[in-house]
């Protein structure tokens, strides 16, 4: 099976760079699934899971938002946040929500609503992504 390259960025830097063989997203319309050969393609993606598949395996990257750019040889994506998944600390999770809904409450005017809003997001979606790995037994 052909491999294609992709390139995960997020504000905290390189998440993820390396050869697939698929790549999932979560989409305002749904999952889409990327294989070699894939049409140009750029998406707005939404809160949750990248799904890579590679000769090593599956690896999924927890993601808050961004967009990718897809090309019949390679895809960019750059995220308003990205964690691998099997990184997550539930316990730091729980406390960065905890943290972003005092300040969003507390609505002071110095702090940038959207900016909050981004972190609440981020770890909702690492949150679930921790919680499935639990789940699944992972």
């Amino acid at each position: 099976m052909n491999n294609f390259g992709i390139e995960i960025l997020s504000p905290q830097g390189l998440v993820f760079k390396g050869e697939i063989r698929s790549a999932s997203f979560p989409t305002a319309n749904g999952i889409i699934t990327v294989l070699p050969g894939h049409e140009g393609l750029v998406t707005n993606l939404k809160h949750g899971e990248i799904i890579l598949e590679s000769s090593d395996g599956v690896k999924k990257i927890t993601i808050a938002g961004g967009f990718a750019e897809i090309t019949n040889k390679n895809i960019n994506v750059i995220a308003e946040f990205a964690a691998n998944s099997d990184e997550t600390n539930k316990h730091k999770i729980e406390q960065a929500v905890k943290l972003a809904k005092e300040m969003k409450e507390k609505r002071k005017n110095f702090v940038d609503m959207s900016v909050i809003e981004t972190e609440l997001k981020k770890s909702v979606a690492e949150l679930k992504s921790g919680i499935g790995l639990k789940r699944k037994g992972m």
